[in-house]
């Protein structure tokens, strides 16, 4: 809501004062011209409830609430607000809805007071830029509601895997960690004519080379000490989907083990004599280059190929920041949810800091950083103080290498660092050395003698 704000900001020329509430009726935002005449400073309504700031306004009266129920417009209505102090304003008043993906979020009323007694009055509203503040943004395509993005090259793999919907074809995922491959796999899956079947997924990288076989593709008891009549994945997964992660990282040869069920479409549990159909559409990903990976013989060719009938490759977050907008609302909203929190916006300062920063973790982290805010936060707007502390070290590492690091020594360049991160906490924590030494993980000692050193105190 804060760009909602900020937007409408402009329109101070036309009236007197401006309000936004959420879909609870909280007030989020409060502007007046004539802070005076109407008795209220600009921060003291701020989480409060509409109807606790003017208790004398019924529901049934109250225009704000009739949009918020409705999602109508009511344009220049008369409301007289009478402020728990007892201070009456007559206003002729707007009020719009704020809607994202169709829902409500929230009102914008903007107000011109009868009695304020300012001169020339000023009720002419600019109804086109209401209506474009206001705009209804539709909702994510279904199925592929999990892939947020505008970028052209994510759209072009969304359309990919709704044109191939119906292919039995296997699949090669190459993206870089965090950039969401596992969404891409539920996309395939759920898109496809195994939608019904079962997905199962497995990284190839979290388990021994000695119990991949075993987990692929069974065993039968007494096969070896202990073993027990047990399914592998290919079975579990029989008429749907596997998805192996990180297939770069499975020993060549059970990578050939690999193809000739990929080949034959029959699966043998390790100690049986027994061979199984199994129909299954295999889906691989790699996290570094596939080409590379085959060069380097991480991955056999002839399972690549085999594999490469159809290739997605994912772009990198810091290659497609123009989603970065919209996957800071969608963890707001989720995070909003699942913590029970009302966080409205993200600062200024925020947003341009998500620009600058160049995400080495993609998706992920940006995910894990909003959550990090989100607990650091106890506001209503995300601001850079709730921003874990590497992230703006990063940044002004970033510059530093950028601006002078070519001719700079290596310890100058880490103290450069050093110095800024210590600087940011020891201030944030209002000087305080204990809580300092606490958020870095140092003595509260080594804190003292570099706070010093650098000639912070």
């Amino acid at each position: 809501m804060n760009k909602y704000f900020e937007q409408n900001l402009r329109l101070v020329d036309y009236i007197d004062g401006l309000m936004i509430v959420d879909k609870n009726c909280i007030i989020r935002h409060f502007y007046t011209a004539y802070p005076d005449i109407v008795n209220l400073r600009r921060e003291e309504p701020i989480n409060h409830s509409l109807f606790e700031i003017y208790p004398y306004l019924e529901k049934k009266d109250s225009y704000i609430y009739r949009v918020l129920q409705t999602g109508e417009s009511f344009i220049n209505y008369e409301q007289t607000y009478i402020n728990y102090k007892g201070d009456v304003m007559h206003s002729v008043c707007s009020a719009v809805p704020i809607k994202e993906y169709g829902e409500i979020i929230g009102v914008i009323d903007m107000v011109v007071y009868k009695n304020a007694h300012v001169g020339e009055r000023r009720l002419s509203f600019d109804i086109s830029l209401i209506n474009t503040l206001t705009t209804s943004y539709p909702p994510p395509d279904e199925p592929m509601d999990e892939i947020i993005t505008q970028d052209s090259r994510m759209i072009q793999i969304k359309e990919k895997i709704l044109d191939t919907a119906e292919s039995n074809a296997h699949v090669l995922i190459y993206g870089k960690t965090g950039t969401g491959k596992e969404l891409i796999v539920n996309a395939i899956h759920k898109n496809s004519a195994r939608k019904s079947a079962p997905l199962i997924k497995q990284n190839c990288a979290a388990i021994p080379s000695t119990l991949l076989e075993s987990i692929l593709f069974g065993t039968t008891k007494g096969s070896y000490t202990g073993a027990q009549d047990t399914p592998g994945l290919f079975e579990l997964a029989d008429g749907g989907t596997l998805f192996l992660d990180e297939i770069n990282s499975m020993e060549l040869d059970a990578q050939a083990k690999l193809l000739r069920v990929l080949e034959e479409k029959k699966i043998r549990r390790i100690g049986d004599k027994k061979e199984k159909t199994v129909n299954v559409r295999v889906i691989a990903a790699v996290n570094e280059d596939p080409e590379m990976c085959v060069e380097k013989q991480y991955i056999r060719a002839d399972i690549f190929y085999r594999l490469c009938v159809l290739r997605y490759d994912i772009p990198e977050l810091c290659n497609r920041k123009g989603d970065i907008p919209l996957l800071m609302e969608y963890f707001r909203k989720h995070f909003n949810k699942k913590m029970y929190r009302q966080i409205i916006a993200y600062s200024r300062e925020v947003q341009d800091i998500f620009f600058r920063y160049d995400w080495p973790g993609n998706v992920r982290e940006l995910k894990n950083v909003i959550e990090a805010a989100f607990h650091n936060n106890h506001e209503a707007i995300i601001t850079q103080n709730d921003i874990p502390n590497y992230i703006l070290g990063r940044l002004e590492l970033n510059h530093i290498r950028k601006s002078e690091g070519r001719n700079m020594p290596l310890n100058e360049m880490l103290a450069r660092y050093e110095l800024l991160l210590i600087k940011d906490s020891y201030e944030r924590n209002n000087g305080c050395l204990t809580q300092t030494a606490k958020e870095l993980q140092i003595s509260k000692q080594s804190l003292a003698y570099k706070l010093k050193k650098y000639e912070l105190k």
